[in-house]
């Protein structure tokens, strides 16, 4: 009988992985991927690894800081400029500085007041509460006003949530500012972003080679099929390579694939608060181009017209030469599964954003494109809305010895690869409680 295993071989569950590992407790980590990572995985241009789905880390994310720091890893991380900007009024404008405020012709002038003030009051606000129970709509409405809501704050989130963008809580929102503006202000490098020379999979295949050192095993392609209970207490978990007999379970995979795994194992009340937890998917669509797109890393769109929400140009982050030359953008879109363009092929997505492309740069021209790359996350977004905190799951389930760490549980953040490393490290700090203390020698 194994120890532990672990389900999901993310950055979380290889978090956890390796803390039981360091305990002891050699985990068994089963992973229905071919790469380990789950969204920081990779793939190759110009024999230079980049992620699927694109990421970067503030200043504000110790913990993923730490954690390379611990495995050798700190002095790959590149502390490099960015540059955001907005589409909004059908065109690009400079957006998150104060002067690129006073720029923006689209708001109003008594408006941009009390959007500069009412953003300060979020970003030095500690406290979440206030923003719990009401909704970012009427927030914005109250603080900022009508015109802020209609060509900013409610084009993104109907890009992000569709029709469930005014349900989202403030609380969600509050994070988002409050977290970006404290990286600005304790790192004294205005908008830098952090990166790893040599993408992110760096830190996942350190962590993979440190889990197997510590005598811990990962299966990749050996997806979970199912969880059972036996009556001496222990699991049988059943994957695409054959059974296997454990004393403790940690699912550190979405909600949906933790309840086909494990639903039946569920009282009916917490099947069902797992049901009602809602998420978008989304699907990231990487092209290769002759061309830069926009001068910008990142370009929220708040134009609900577009087809997509955001637009964002890694190579003007990190110097394309690293890519043989060429460059690259992300196309960002948060979609629920049941959105026709969330499952269909990558020819008929490009087919609908085309158009877009060329509204956002008129010199677009589909002649641009040297390769498209597409990828698909069926649960990549949590959609925090009122009274969220009462119905977040726990980190111990109600059946014993079956633990879950997951997306749903980061509140008020709700992903990132810094929280994923938090949440992996509560959840076998958690796990370790469950076992004796080893006899003293």
């Amino acid at each position: 009988m194994k120890d532990v295993v672990v389900i999901g071989a993310g950055l979380s569950g290889l978090t956890a992985a390796l803390r039981l590992a360091q305990a002891g407790i050699c985990p068994l980590v089963f992973e229905r991927h071919s790469k380990p990572g789950g969204l920081a995985r990779t793939l190759r241009i110009a024999d230079e690894p980049i992620e699927a789905f694109y990421h970067h880390l503030f200043t504000t994310d110790t913990a993923y800081i730490d954690l390379a720091t611990e495995l050798g890893l700190a002095n790959r991380i590149e502390w490099l400029p960015s540059r955001m900007g907005i589409f909004t009024a059908d065109r690009m404008w400079d957006f998150g500085t104060p002067l690129s405020l006073l720029k923006f012709h689209p708001l109003p002038w008594p408006d941009k007041l009390r959007f500069v003030l009412s953003t300060l009051r979020l970003q030095r606000t500690q406290d979440p509460t206030e923003f719990e129970q009401i909704t970012a709509a009427e927030w914005i409405r109250r603080h900022q006003g009508e015109q802020a809501w209609k060509i900013i704050w409610g084009p993104l989130l109907y890009q992000k949530f569709a029709e469930m963008a005014e349900d989202v809580a403030m609380v969600w929102l509050w994070r988002k500012l409050s977290l970006r503006g404290r990286s600005r202000s304790v790192s004294g490098m205005g908008e830098r972003l952090g990166y790893m020379k040599g993408s992110f999979a760096v830190l996942v295949d350190r962590l993979t080679d440190r889990i197997r050192e510590l005598g811990g095993e990962i299966n990749l392609q050996d997806p979970v099929r199912r969880l059972d209970r036996q009556p001496d207490g222990s699991f049988t978990v059943t994957t695409a390579g054959g059974k296997t007999t454990v004393g403790k379970v940690l699912a550190a995979v979405p909600v949906p694939d933790y309840l086909e795994i494990a639903g039946h194992l569920l009282e009916a009340a917490d099947r069902s608060n797992l049901q009602t937890l809602r998420a978008t998917g989304a699907i990231c669509t990487l092209l290769e181009l002759d061309h830069s797109l926009t001068p910008y890393y990142w370009l929220n769109i708040a134009d609900s017209s577009l087809p997509f929400g955001g637009l964002i140009e890694h190579s003007n982050y990190i110097d394309r030469s690293r890519y043989g030359g060429t460059h690259l953008v992300y196309i960002s879109n948060y979609l629920f599964p049941d959105h026709p363009l969330f499952r269909a092929p990558k020819s008929e997505v490009m087919e609908a954003y085309l158009p877009g492309l060329k509204r956002v740069n008129r010199n677009f021209r589909k002649s641009w494109i040297r390769k498209i790359h597409h990828f698909r996350a069926e649960y990549a977004q949590p959609v925090v809305t009122l009274g969220y905190r009462k119905r977040i799951p726990a980190t111990q389930t109600p059946v014993d010895g079956l633990f879950l760490c997951c997306m749903a549980q980061i509140y008020p953040e709700d992903r990132g690869q810094n929280y994923a490393v938090i949440y992996g490290e509560q959840a076998a700090q958690r796990m370790l409680e469950e076992f004796p203390e080893p006899a003293a020698l």
